[in-house]
């Protein structure tokens, strides 16, 4: 749920603001009253107004006027607190959702909706509170108390300007449907934007390959036309929200000129009486103008809101406080009829504590779903999920990170240094057991041959590096602190024949339980169990000397495997601009052999 922007955390900053407005309505009475008195002074009689008299009203009129001055830059740096005070408490609300919805969540949002969300939506909703919801309750408390005033003096100027007001309010009211629709559209539109051009600068290199350019510098031109359209709709909308505050600020003070006159007239009013109502009404249109834009920063900020709500709305991993840490020291893994949308039915598998189990089957088998619940990245539908007897749902986020490692080309390096990315998982861990990782995964070699060494940025995702090079800070991270399961899905995706036995090193060093998603014949031959996979469940699982040479499908699978994969066919030499390539298998991108169902 989105915290409310007048919260309990935040009534003495809006205290202060009604403070600020009252004493902002003190001083334009204030003003008005020394006007009325000194205008009537002047005109009402011939006679040398005394010098002391002159001098305590200029005086009051500086004092006054200086108060003014000051009040309304406290009143700004208040209101900018309290917007920026709301919105960080949004942000953290938001962010530590975005940490418990399981990525395969996200994967079906736009980028760009999720940048707009934490970019625009952020300051739509900091604009509104520091400068829509503050402003508009220091503007409405001082144009409250001034009218107020005004009609003490003179109950016909009170009402006359009181009338105009609450027209210019009505219509404002009459306006703000509009307004909200072109807000609504012209975000959805800078979405879809954001989408493309995040997309294409994460994407450059295919762009350029497939030779796209010129088609994707037009789609993005379609895109940025449909914004700007709708930005200057949302213009005119506003731009008549803004008219009506100025004619509003203007009818106020014609109407106080005519009404006051017409008072002059009967006798009912002095000369000073009408200045002074002309003073409060000139005061009173600077808050008008301002308060043009808060309907812009409402409907703006409603929109953001709701969109951040929907956001809030998506199934996030349940982790309550209180829940008990993951004692999580032997490793062993059941699976207890864990069913996951049409990915995964009803399987029930368990790994023993120590054992390493090769995970294989086709493509679209739920190889990659079964180690995400596993590794609690996501929950099942239906069943359990167990670490040494613990279910994970019933054992609190953070132990459970910490007892599992994962490793996959679908989790990227970060920006930042080698160092940060090996470190990742337990920032502060002793050097001793980071030397052992890399040891395991030859990252002493990678390191001296980057510019800053350990220091250097390895570029966002690692764009920096190669594809091998990332493939095992990947592992190392994962390997890192010796997690009780290791879960490696993939990871050898990128490496060659003589970099891919840095899996072989860190599973031989590994003492707890590891799930290998492979297709390497060597390393499920290495393995202690074999779980097959077909459609979402369980084909086979057994020892691999007896899946690999039976006739089931596991044998099926690598026997296929082995017939295109013929060594003249292929180099595990790095050839210039090019990177190592892991052992052709069939289904592979690139690959000519057509068998489609193998990943």
């Amino acid at each position: 749920m989105l915290p409310r922007p007048l919260s309990a955390s935040r009534r003495g900053a809006f205290i202060g603001l009604v403070a600020i407005g009252i004493g902002q309505a003190l001083a334009a009475i204030g003003i008005a009253l020394l006007v009325e008195r000194g205008f009537n002074l002047l005109v009402s009689t011939s006679a040398p107004v005394p010098a002391g008299t002159v001098s305590a009203l200029v005086a009051g009129l500086v004092l006054a006027v200086a108060g003014t001055a000051v009040l309304r830059g406290v009143e700004r740096v208040a209101c900018e607190r309290v917007g920026q005070h709301y919105v960080r408490e949004v942000r953290e609300v938001l962010f530590a959702h975005l940490t418990r919805v399981p990525a395969r969540a996200l994967g079906h949002k736009h980028r760009g909706s999720m940048l707009v969300r934490f970019i625009g939506d952020l300051s739509a909703q900091r604009l509104w509170v520091s400068r829509g919801l503050a402003r508009l309750l220091v503007a409405g408390v001082a144009i409250g108390l001034a009218v107020t005033a005004l009609a003490v003096m003179n109950p016909w100027l009170g009402l006359a300007v009181g009338g105009v007001l609450t027209g210019g309010a009505l219509a404002t009211w009459a306006a703000s449907p509009r307004l909200l629709r072109t807000a609504r559209t012209s975000r959805r539109h800078r979405s879809k934007l954001t989408g493309e051009v995040t997309e294409r600068l994460t994407q450059l290199g295919v762009v350029q390959a497939a030779g796209q350019e010129r088609r994707e510098s037009k789609r993005v031109g379609r895109h940025s036309s449909r914004v700007s359209e709708a930005m200057i709709d949302q213009a005119r909308a506003s731009g008549w929200m803004r008219a009506i505050a100025e004619g509003t600020a203007a009818a106020a003070a014609v109407a106080a000129l005519l009404v006051g006159a017409l008072q002059v007239r009967a006798g009912q009013a002095t000369p000073g009486t009408v200045v002074a109502a002309l003073s409060i009404a000139g005061l009173l249109s600077s808050y008008l103008r301002d308060l043009g834009r808060v309907a812009e920063y409402a409907a703006a900020a409603s929109v953001a809101r709701a969109a951040a709500q929907r956001f809030l709305d998506l199934p996030a991993l349940p982790d309550p406080a209180g829940l008990p840490d993951l004692n999580g020291e032997r490793g062993e893994l059941d699976l207890d009829a864990v069913s996951l949308g049409d990915a995964l039915h009803r399987v029930t598998l368990r790994a023993e504590p120590g054992q390493t189990i090769a995970i294989v089957g086709p493509n679209g088998a739920g190889k990659s779903t079964l180690v995400a619940l596993a590794a609690r990245q996501v929950d099942p539908d239906h069943g359990h999920v167990l670490i040494d007897g613990q279910d994970l749902r019933t054992r609190n986020l953070a132990s459970v990170r910490r007892a599992v490692g994962i490793s996959s080309p679908d989790l990227p390096l970060l920006s930042g240094s080698l160092d940060r990315n090996v470190r990742y998982r337990i920032p502060r861990c002793d050097d001793i057991e980071v030397a052992r990782v890399v040891a395991l995964c030859d990252l002493d070699e990678l390191a001296a041959a980057l510019p800053e060494g350990w220091r250097s940025n390895v570029g966002e995702g690692g764009n920096r590096l190669s594809a091998g090079q990332r493939a095992r800070i990947s592992v190392a991270r994962a390997a890192l602190g010796r997690p009780a399961l290791l879960v490696l899905d993939e990871a050898e995706a990128h490496l060659d024949r003589g970099a891919a036995t840095v899996i072989d090193r860190v599973l031989a060093d590994h003492t707890g339980t590891a799930l290998v998603v492979t297709h390497r014949r060597e390393l499920v031959e290495r393995a202690d169990v074999v779980w097959c996979l077909a459609e979402g469940r369980i084909a086979e699982a057994g020892p691999p000397h007896r899946l690999l040479t039976g006739h089931g499908l596991t044998a099926l699978l690598f026997d296929r495997a082995a017939a295109t994969n013929r060594p003249e066919e292929r180099s595990d030499q790095t050839v210039a601009g090019r990177e190592p390539e892991r052992a052709a298998l069939p289904g592979d991108p690139g690959n000519g052999t057509p068998a489609p169902g193998w990943l």
